[in-house]
């Protein structure tokens, strides 16, 4: 876990906090006893293939499961937790409630110091601003589940640890970022309306691209709820999981969230699970949105697509403590990723700052590209094809990991048309968006009708190198094992292996093969796999960590020379860049060549970030 790299920088922080714990029990966001003594009354009763709790109603659809939900916030996290409660326990909640091992589990006394701290830093002030609802909801689901309060609590919040912490990450690594880990997200989702679309009908795409491939896509979820009090709305998830849920409520009103890294997020505010829930309970246009978000405390580092199918408006709104932008439609459509795009926060975002992640840019530019190419033309089924594109934009290739549309994490994807008050939901395995989308009619299923809407399925992106496609769920099925156990490495390695046999032109297999052989120190293999990967068409940022690679393997050799002139190389690429500064290298990778040219890179480096094993994103430098 790279936040280890920072525990001696901040130990007097972490001594205040030490013995300070996350979340309470939450027993005091219990309704009262009238209403629990009611619930536990209840019993589970399957019924033709449905799972009946009271008031609420399961069924699986291929590989969905659809709840409809019904009731005050707890009640409705109970019915949750009780409908999905195997699912919750064997899906993704453990691993996201544990940002330090990803729910593997094993004591060291530097992960038990960095657990308090982060109790201290980040889940203590944030529980604290959580609105009553929305933790009223995560306590029914422990409840109904069995799953502890607090685990619930922390997995829902998994993405505030890195919100809160990269700023202090980033000011507190003084040369640079030798030792600093960096995950960037992948999300993606865009707005096409009048005249960007066909006969102006409004049309969402939305990608949720996130860790957890094994047991996300596995129990994902489609929720219909009949709050107490607020509009009707559905949202997608994952068994136990509320953020990160994109949806529709009953007015037209689509939200879609996003993660950002903006050098401005405070803890003591709302965070995504909340400002999702208010507005799709409270808002039915984009102004009352807006003020749900200006109006409560942000504790958050992120952004909505806010879509308003009764008007065809639609907004991007990147959000930080400080305050929010506001991005408006230019032609009938609209785009966001992972990065700011206004003026207002482009300053604070550090993935603008140090180009952190090409892919950011690569799938904003490349969504619009889409869309203008089929201006008055986008319609949901091309909105399928968009979200599971494999066009990497800075070379035009079709590509099956990194920097495109349908990257291989992606765990949830869908499309909206808000004016007809209809969804489609992608499901199958990891990357969702590559398999067909279910539709649904909010209406109707809304009063319990399961009816077809036209087109019942969307088929999504067709590759053109079918070979792709084999070797990418390949690919992911070595990404699932790593998730769950990353010392499994000659599994691993076989099935990306494999995965490059079947598809030689994926450079990032041939560079993760690399990785494993320079861990494994055996150097000439690695060499070989760089040596294989340099002549495929590739990005700028790709051609650099391949030069940085062969550096590092010659260090590692001893044949310094010819280590200097791969780093070299680098300084040519840098010298060369282009004007545009969404794909300048990577501020990171950088900072890692000149550490090298200064002091050859030796086996002490081996935790740095430029040869860390990991599937997302290439290990945060490409």
């Amino acid at each position: 876990m790279p936040l280890k790299h920072f525990i001696t920088s901040l130990s007097a922080i972490l001594i205040i906090g030490l013995f300070i714990g996350c979340a309470t029990t939450g027993n005091h966001y219990r309704p009262g006893s009238d209403v629990r003594d009611s619930l536990k009354s209840e019993q589970v009763r399957d019924v033709e293939g449905k799972k009946y709790f009271g008031k609420a109603w399961m069924e699986k659809r291929e590989d969905l499961y659809i709840m409809h939900l019904k009731g005050s916030p707890y009640e409705i996290g109970y019915q949750h937790g009780v409908l999905l409660r195997d699912e919750i326990k064997q899906g993704v909640v453990k691993e996201y409630a544990d940002v330090i091992t990803n729910g593997r589990g094993g004591f060291s006394i530097t992960n038990w110091f960095l657990a308090k701290f982060l109790d201290y830093k980040v889940y203590r002030p944030l529980e604290k601003s959580q609105p009553q609802d929305l933790l009223a909801e995560l306590k029914g689901i422990a409840d109904g589940s069995g799953v502890p309060y607090e685990t619930i609590f922390k997995a829902n919040h998994d993405t505030a640890v890195t919100m809160t912490m990269m700023p202090m990450l980033i000011h507190s690594s003084v040369k640079g970022f030798q030792k600093m880990g960096i995950d960037i997200g992948a999300c993606s989702t865009f707005v096409a309306t009048g005249n960007a679309a066909l006969n102006g009908k409004t049309v969402v795409g939305r990608n949720t691209d996130y860790h957890g491939l094994g047991g996300w896509p596995k129990y994902q979820t489609v929720m219909f709820i009949e709050p107490e009090q607020g509009y009707k709305h559905v949202k997608m998830g994952t068994a136990g999981i509320l953020m990160w849920t994109p949806g529709m409520n009953e007015k037209g009103l689509v939200l879609c969230q996003h993660l950002m890294f903006y050098d401005d997020c405070r803890p003591n505010g709302w965070n995504i699970a909340a400002f999702t829930d208010e507005i799709l309970r409270r808002a039915d246009s984009v102004d009352s949105a807006l003020d749900i978000i200006n109006n409560n405390p942000r504790g958050a580092s992120c952004g909505f697509v806010i879509t308003d199918g009764k008007t065809r408006d639609a907004v991007a709104v990147e959000v930080s403590s400080s305050g929010a932008a506001v991005r408006h439609l230019e032609k009938g459509a609209l785009a966001m990723t992972n990065m700011a795009v206004s003026e207002e926060k482009k300053p604070i975002d550090f993935v603008d700052i140090y180009n952190l992640n090409e892919g950011c840019p690569a799938r904003y530019f490349r969504l619009m590209q889409l869309i203008r190419e089929n201006q008055g033309k986008v319609d949901p089924e091309l909105a399928a094809a968009f979200m599971g594109d494999h066009i990497r934009y800075p070379v035009g290739t079709e590509r099956t990991t990194h920097g495109i549309l349908g990257v291989c994490y992606n765990v949830n994807s869908m499309v909206f048309s808000p004016e007809d008050l209809q969804l489609w939901v992608a499901a199958g395995p990891a990357p969702m968006c590559n398999n067909p989308f279910m539709g649904f009619d909010f209406v109707e299923e809304m009063q319990g009708n399961r009816v077809n809407v036209e087109p019942e399925f969307l088929r999504g992106y067709e590759f053109k190198d079918s070979n792709k496609r084999r070797g990418m769920y390949i690919y992911n099925n070595a990404f699932i094992l790593y998730e769950h156990d990353p010392g499994q490495e000659d599994q691993i390695l076989s099935l990306i292996h494999e995965a490059a046999r079947i598809d030689p032109g994926e450079p990032i297999y041939l560079r993760m093969i690399a990785k494993y052989m320079i861990h494994q120190e055996k150097y000439n293999e690695a060499l070989a796999y760089l040596q294989q990967a340099s002549p495929l068409k590739q990005s700028v940022n790709e051609i650099a960590q391949n030069y940085l690679l062969l550096g590092i393997v010659n260090d590692l050799k001893g044949e310094r020379e010819t280590a200097l002139s791969y780093y070299a190389k680098i300084d040519d690429l840098e010298s060369q860049e282009s004007d545009d500064p969404w794909f300048r290298i990577n501020r990171v990778l950088l900072a890692y060549k000149q550490q090298y040219q200064m002091k050859a890179f030796n086996k002490k480096n081996m935790s740095d970030r430029s040869v860390m094993l990991g599937f997302a994103q290439d290990s945060g430098i490409e």
